[in-house]
């Protein structure tokens, strides 16, 4: 059975290398990455070529123009169709998705079940005292951001249910938030926490670009960008890590309340924007 996993690189590169790094000893088969370029001049090719290089992963696709959000959902249907019998792990770039045991072992067992799809949801790492630091390949990742909570649900209002692994042939929805066909594995079995490393220096300054543009284009998208800085605006450029509803605690690799924010998860679900 093929595993790979696959990407989507857009406006930054902040992430990459780690993420790269994670999954590369993973012990899946290829690394594939795409990448959204603002015009051709665009610095990013040349630092996600010389990071993918460095972990064998392969330039699988370039789009040149600007983010709209049938970008993303457009670059990872392409890259599945081309192995509609292979298996993909889905992971945006500042997403590490952690299993207990072996990714190989996991999907195997769950395909040969006759499952298609394996479910997860994100769990929002920050810094400590709620800052954006910066990130460098020698940055200790778990170490720089040990606070480990929801956050995107809460201040965002947005969606983050995930299909963590699917089989090519799965069509799965915008932001990898729903599979449209085929049968999931019971989240009893595998339910996937995927760690978010959103919260990252230039963070602010890429919101407020985002909310500028889809406001241009008038896509109420800009909203979501908007409630993050209009929050951190309120505390001091920072996420006030004591605030109730983002259930912030201390964790390693393994979140030591995951039961807690899986339950909470699973009882707002069905508030959870569904994909445009």
């Amino acid at each position: 059975m093929n595993i790979h996993l696959v990407t989507v690189v857009g406006s930054h590169a902040t992430m990459l290398d780690h993420m790269l790094r994670h999954y590369r000893e993973s012990g899946i088969d290829s690394l594939l990455v795409n990448i959204q370029l603002e015009d051709r001049g665009d610095p990013l090719y040349e630092q996600v070529h010389a990071i993918s290089k460095k972990y064998g992963a392969q330039i699988n696709s370039v789009f040149v123009g600007k983010w709209l959000q049938s970008v993303n959902p457009y670059l990872y249907r392409h890259t599945l169709e081309q192995a509609p019998n292979d298996w993909f792990i889905l992971a945006d770039a500042d997403e590490l998705q952690v299993y207990l045991g072996d990714i190989r072992v996991a999907v195997e067992s769950v395909s040969s079940a006759g499952y298609d799809y394996i479910e997860g949801f994100l769990i929002d790492r920050v810094a400590r005292d709620g800052g954006f630091p910066e990130v460098s390949a020698k940055t200790r990742l778990w170490d720089e951001f040990p606070m480990a909570g929801l956050i995107t649900f809460p201040l965002l209002r947005a969606n983050i249910l995930k299909v963590a692994a699917a089989k090519g042939a799965v069509r799965i929805a915008p932001g990898q938030h729903y599979a449209y066909q085929g049968t999931g594995c019971p989240h009893e079995r595998y339910y996937i926490p995927v760690h978010h490393f959103k919260w990252t220096a230039g963070l602010l300054g890429r919101l407020r670009k985002r909310v500028e543009f889809y406001k241009s284009i008038g896509d109420g998208l800009w909203l979501e960008s908007q409630r993050v800085l209009s929050y951190c605006e309120k505390y001091g450029g920072r996420i006030n890590v004591n605030e109730r509803a983002f259930r912030l605690r201390e964790s390693g690799i393994v979140c030591p309340h995951e039961k807690d924010l899986r339950a909470l998860v699973s009882a707002n679900a069905h508030k959870m924007p569904r994909p445009r």
